[in-house]
Order: C-alpha cells, then sequence, then structure tokens
C-alpha cells in the first residue's frame, strides 16, 4: 500500500467476500443537521451542474449529485454489521443521555471514490471533532461493527463531482470561502439510515 490513498476497507474486499460481509450493505447511524441555506440549492454550483455524479449501481443508492440539501448528515458510525434500523433499540441503549446542539465546519475538502468502477470525488464538510461528537462514535463502537477507515472523521457529505481536477479545485475554493468555519444546528433525533428492504 504504497500509494497515499487513505487505508479503507474496499483495499481488503477478498476478506469480507470469505467472511461474507457485504461493505456496501452495512448500518449507518447518523445524526441530521440543518443545512444553510446556501447549501440547500444546488444552483449554488452554477454553470457546474452537468459535473454532479451519480451512480447507476442501485446498491449505491447514496451516491447521487448534490445531496446536502436533501440528507445535510453527520455520520456517528458507519460499519454496523447489521441496517441500524434493526438494532434501534440497542442504538438508543448506548447513545441514552447523550445529545449535540451544534456542529462546526472545520473546512470543505473531498474523498477520493473507493470505488474502481465510480470516477467520482465526494465534496464533504469536514466537522471539528468536539468531546460529544467523539463520545457518539465511541459509544457506538460497542456495537458490532467494521471501521470501513481508519480513524474517525466527521463530515458532511455535500455532493458526488465527476472526477475532474479543475472543478474539484473550483468548487474547494468557493465552498470554502461560503461555508469554512460556519455553525450547523443539530436535529435531537437520531438518523438510522435506509430501511432494509
Amino acid at each position: 500500500m504504497a500509494d497515499n490513498k487513505q487505508l479503507n476497507s474496499h483495499q481488503f474486499e477478498e476478506v469480507y467476500k470469505d467472511l461474507k460481509i457485504d461493505l456496501d450493505e452495512l448500518g449507518c447511524v447518523m445524526a441530521d443537521v440543518v443545512p444553510l441555506a446556501s447549501m440547500k440549492d444546488p444552483e449554488e454550483f452554477g454553470d457546474k451542474m452537468d459535473y454532479l455524479y451519480t451512480s447507476t449501481n442501485p446498491k449505491r443508492k447514496w451516491i447521487k449529485g448534490w445531496v446536502v440539501g436533501k440528507t445535510a448528515h453527520i455520520t456517528l458510525l458507519y460499519g454496523l454489521l447489521e441496517n441500524a434500523h434493526k438494532w434501534k433499540k440497542q442504538i438508543d441503549a448506548v447513545l441514552k443521555d447523550w445529545d449535540m446542539k451544534t456542529v462546526e465546519i472545520d473546512h470543505i475538502d473531498k474523498f477520493d471514490s473507493q470505488y474502481e468502477d465510480e470516477p467520482y470525488y465526494c465534496i464533504v464538510a469536514h466537522i471539528k471533532v468536539t468531546d460529544k461528537l467523539q463520545e457518539a462514535n465511541d459509544r457506538l463502537q460497542f456495537l458490532p461493527h467494521i471501521n470501513t477507515f481508519a480513524g474517525y472523521k466527521p463530515h458532511m457529505t455535500i455532493a458526488y463531482i465527476k472526477k475532474d481536477d479543475k472543478t474539484l479545485k473550483e468548487c474547494l475554493e468557493w465552498m470554502n470561502k461560503a461555508w469554512k468555519g460556519k455553525r450547523l444546528s443539530v436535529k435531537p433525533e437520531i438518523n438510522y439510515g435506509y430501511k432494509p428492504e
């Protein structure tokens, strides 16, 4: 693993196939946030709308262009071995008496696609790690899960864009100028992700 890509579970897909674990079907627990008014409308993207990326793979239904206006959230833990709706009782037990009112955007950056067949950049707002945020992640790690990335990096997904470095640079510049350091209100309800089909 000499390249500079962040270690992630998709680099070991054969291991999970042997264990009969589908990495695209892991459970997720999130805290929904109220996006800023300027985040709700993809027209902020201006003439770059054609650069938005949506996956054609039905198992990757979260990869769908401008997402922050529809599903603004911060992942508290991704990688549960069951859909979070199936473990709602247990999730609620480990998060009992935990709450968080606001979060702060540290900066806007990107994640590379973790799929070789999906040429996109995932634009994310990195969230400042607070004791409250880390506590939620720590509590949820008591449930059976797989760490899909090394370390907890709280973030809010803004958009998926086609892999184009010029567009990426422009997006990161204007988004950081507009949103770096801004605070977002956190909704009190826990988001358990997609319901099992």
